[in-house]
């Protein structure tokens, strides 16, 4: 499960707790993006992971710093006293590392996260039809149990699908560049990551869980608006758990975004060969906004 312990969820809304004010800090730090991970959660900053809050009994947390390999070798110490200016610190290392690494492995992950910040908590999040649960989604470190980038929530931004709350869950994988999309041995591209995901939804049908996966991310998408790291309408914002939403359990989309992918190329039209047909979002006048109408599907080549 990845939603939030109650205990843990429970402290981040004690208005005397550490975890509030790390919480407040971080809704109003629009770089920064809280994700949550059953009896902790990761706040991430230009995709990479900053801190991570890990409850280890009731009442009891202990608190992680970022990579060393981000600061050459020297760990940052975080507290609850200090945290304030470890954040301004590590933001810093994180900058520092991107603009100096041979290979900025947090390329596509930054994108993720600009893809969260404008469909959750942007001043146009209220307008489009997608919000981001969960990112950087693990269930056991297997790829066949599932890895993915990002879990949206899809709830069509219309007056009248915001009343019926009908909803559904969309599985979204986002590639940067050209040589990201093609499957080999060495690489993971848009074919592999198809399979991974039927997969994924085929083992969990089987299994019985596809309703428990599905259930735990309406209650993410809950505890996130509960605690305000969604803002969209009136009705979103503060949105309790005891708030009932209706899950399409059947109709788990799975959508591909391309970032700066060169027309160009072949290496789309080559990967589609291979693939079954597949949604593909595009461009809201070069916004990451996610809109229902954007999502077109290419069939198999």
């Amino acid at each position: 499960m990845r939603q939030l312990t109650r205990s843990l969820f429970n402290e981040l809304k004690n208005k005397e707790s550490h975890l509030h004010r790390l919480l407040e800090y971080v809704k109003n730090d629009d770089t920064l993006d809280m994700e949550f991970r059953g009896n902790y959660f990761t706040i991430y900053y230009r995709g990479g992971a900053l801190l991570s809050v890990r409850e280890t009994k009731s009442t009891e947390y202990e608190w992680d710093g970022l990579d060393s390999n981000y600061s050459d070798g020297t760990k940052l110490s975080v507290n609850p006293e200090n945290f304030n200016s470890y954040i301004l610190e590590a933001k810093h290392l994180v900058d520092y590392h991107i603009c100096t690494a041979k290979k900025n492995h947090l390329g596509e992950k930054e994108i993720q996260q600009l893809v969260v910040k404008e469909n959750n908590y942007s001043p146009n999040s209220q307008d489009t039809d997608y919000f981001i649960v969960d990112m950087e989604y693990e269930e056991s470190g297997k790829i066949e149990d599932g890895r993915f980038d990002l879990i949206a929530l899809r709830w069509d931004s219309t007056g009248a699908a915001r009343r019926k709350d009908d909803v559904s869950l969309a599985i979204i994988e986002v590639k940067q560049g050209i040589n990201s999309i093609r499957t080999s041995e060495n690489s993971s591209g848009l074919r592999k990551h198809q399979k991974d995901f039927n997969t994924f939804i085929e083992k969990k049908k089987n299994e019985g869980k596809l309703e428990a996966f599905c259930d735990d991310m309406i209650e993410i998408f809950k505890q996130k608006c509960e605690l305000g790291l969604v803002r969209a309408n009136s009705k979103i914002e503060g949105m309790t758990s005891n708030f009932e939403l209706k899950p399409d359990y059947e109709n788990i989309e799975f959508i591909c975004l391309l970032a700066n992918y060169k027309v160009y190329s072949d290496a789309l039209n080559n990967e589609l060969h291979e693939m079954n047909e597949c949604k593909f979002i595009t461009s809201s006048f070069m916004g990451y906004g996610l809109f229902a109408n954007n999502i077109i599907t290419l069939p198999k080549k």
